[in-house]
This record gives structure tokens, sequence and C-alpha cells, in this order.
């Protein structure tokens, strides 16, 4: 199977794992980008395309048709992958060309809250969306935006990219349960749901929060109106050292997000990230958060929940700890690059299958 995906975002090396452990799996991949040079990178084939427009919106480039269309020509792809949303410029542009040249083509998308568009906009995602195999969402809520577009489509659910883990380590025995909350302090990441139920949580217990953000001083107001100021420590900034030093230090990860009109929580790698240390999850029930934790994670529906399961992690931290054992497991079978990958190429498969003459196509999960 030879695969030609097409990305509107900067031609990264440290993006293409996936990608590269999909030509690892008996399938022939091209990259095409815009800007960059040609060349390759292991047994990925990087193209890059001449396009217009402000690169500061990746989104709205237009990419080269005569040049598109040469690259659908000399490369013969069994499938086109495009990842851009279906009212986007390089969607339209690849949907049509796909069309004339008789090739099947995926959407991919990340969006998981339905965005007004214009009526230009609308028409055209109505025209790629209706002539696509294949739809892929980086989670469900993403996937069913799209679905409901292209109701002839197989449909699937998969991140973009997958994560690396690093060697299993035994989580530390601590005097205290260390609670931990990574995020940017907005009303919506909920930072101010996990303080209340901590002032409903007895025992020995700490929190640690790595992000800043406009909602900081309430919190922190919050925090010592409560009594709470011992118990918190603020990491700053979220940066790679900063999150390195909060997986070291907690032994459960609190993510209290609320979904808004205009906001959906996505895909988050943070926290699978903190997931495939072998820490342990705690969150809300919104947006992907629970189809990320799955069953090894706990999902709670306020504040008063939250605190009563924090206070049974209090009172016995092996529970906390053989959660967080459970939530690797989870990552490792579901989440790793090399399942990511192996997902893709299956649904990839199905979809070159689907789109065979006499072929009945049928919903992925």
């Amino acid at each position: 199977m030879r695969v030609l995906i097409l990305s509107n975002q900067p031609n990264d090396p440290g993006s293409r794992g996936r990608l590269r452990a999909i030509a690892g799996l008996d399938a022939e991949i091209y990259l095409a980008t815009p800007g960059g040079s040609a060349g390759s990178d292991g047994s990925l084939r990087l193209l890059p395309i001449t396009v217009s427009g402000d690169p500061g919106t990746p989104e709205r480039l237009r990419w080269n048709k005569p040049a598109l269309r040469r690259l659908l020509t000399e490369t013969r792809p069994t499938l086109v992958h495009c990842e851009a949303d279906p009212d986007t410029p390089l969607a339209a542009t690849a949907a049509g060309l796909c069309r004339k040249l008789k090739i099947p083509y995926v959407i991919f998308t990340a969006q998981s809250v339905p965005r007004r568009l214009g009526f230009l906009a609308r028409g055209r995602a109505r025209r790629v969306l209706q002539h696509a195999a294949g739809v892929q969402g980086g989670t469900r809520f993403a996937m069913d935006l799209l679905r409901d577009q292209a109701p002839n489509a197989l449909a699937t659910a998969i991140p973009r990219a997958g994560v690396a883990l690093p060697p299993p380590q035994a989580r530390p025995e601590r005097d205290a349960l260390v609670i931990g909350f990574a995020g940017r302090l907005t009303p919506e990441r909920g930072a101010d749901v996990l303080v209340r139920a901590l002032s409903q949580t007895f025992g020995r217990w700490l929190l640690v929060v790595a992000g800043t953000g406009p909602e900081q001083e309430s919190l922190e107001r919050s925090i010592q109106t409560l009594g709470l100021a011992a118990r918190v420590r603020w990491l700053g900034g979220i940066r790679p050292e900063v999150i390195e030093q909060l997986w070291h230090e907690i032994d459960c990860l609190v993510m209290p997000s609320r979904d808004t009109p205009a906001w959906v929580e996505g895909h988050s790698p943070l926290l699978l990230e903190a997931m495939g240390r072998g820490i342990a999850a705690v969150v809300t029930k919104a947006g992907a958060l629970p189809e990320q934790v799955g069953p090894t994670g706990t999902v709670v529906s306020g504040v008063e929940d939250l605190a009563e399961h924090l206070q049974r992690w209090v009172a016995d931290p092996a529970a906390c700890r053989g959660s967080g054992s459970k939530a690797r497991q989870w990552v490792l079978e579901r989440y790793v690059t090399s399942v990511i990958a192996g997902r893709t190429r299956d649904f990839w498969s199905a979809v070159v299958t689907a789109s065979e003459p006499g072929s009945s196509p049928s919903l992925a999960s």
C-alpha cells in the first residue's frame, strides 16, 4: 500500500515517529508539507510543495494545484490521507483532485467543537466529506463531527501521534499522597474544582501545580482563605523540565476540566504521558478525558465526588499506586507509537478495501 500524507503542519522530525513506524509495516509512505527540502527519513519519503499564504495560519495556506496534481500522478498513491479540517483550502484542493484521479482519500481532524463557518466554507466542507472514503478523528468527539457529514465513509478515532514511554519505574512510597495538576490556569481547566475538593480532603496530602494563567491570583487567594497554602507548591509555567520534575514528585494527576460551548477537552498527550509513567489519573466527564483513561482511570462528576475519591487514596496510598500500574498498561496497549501506527495502517487498509468496486463500506470503531 502506498499512502500520500498531506499536512499543513511544519515538517518537524520529532513528529514523524508514527509515520516511520507505519512505513515499517509494509507500507510506502510519502509526506508532503509546505516548504522544506526533498529527502527521506528512514523509509519515509519527504516531499515539499509550493504553497501561498501566511505561514502563521497554516490552516489557511493554499496549495499550488498543478504542483499537487503532479505529485499525485508521480507518486500514484493507493490512498491519500489529508491532515486538514474539511473546510480548509488544502482539503478542498486535495479532495477535488482525488475525485478526478479516482484516488480514495481520508480526512483527519482534531477539532472537537463545531465551528461557525461562512456559506462558502460550509459548502467546501460538505463537498469534501460527501466524497471521503474515510474520516479519522483524534478523539471520538472529533470523529463524530466528521461522521455526521460523511455517513458513507469508514470512521475511526485514532490520535495523530502516539506516546513514547520510559522504562518502567517503581513509584516511591511517600508519607503523604502527592497530587498533581498540570495545565493552563483558566476556568475551563478546573483547577478551582480541585482546590475546593482538597478543602474537603483530610489527612496527609500535598498539591503540586505546574502551569500559570489568568486564574492564578484568584486560586492563590482561595488557597490562602481555605488555609491550604502550606500544602501547595507552584512549579511555574509548563516547560519540559517542569513537567519532568512533576512526574517525579506526584502519585496521581487530576484533570478536573469542564466543557464549555466554545471549548471541549481534546486529546491530551500530557495525560497519557503521566499514565504511561505509572501515575494514577483522575478526570472529570469532560471531552475526551474519560475515553483516554478508559477503565484504568477514575472519572468523577464534581467537587464532592473528587474529594471522596482523593480521600480514599489518602487513606490507602497503595490503591493509588495500583491504579497507576494499570494506567501504564492501558497506555502500552492503546497509545504507544507502535500501536497507533498499527491501528492507522489497519484503518487505511480497510478504507482501500471498501473503496474497491463492489465493496460495501461499514463504520470502523
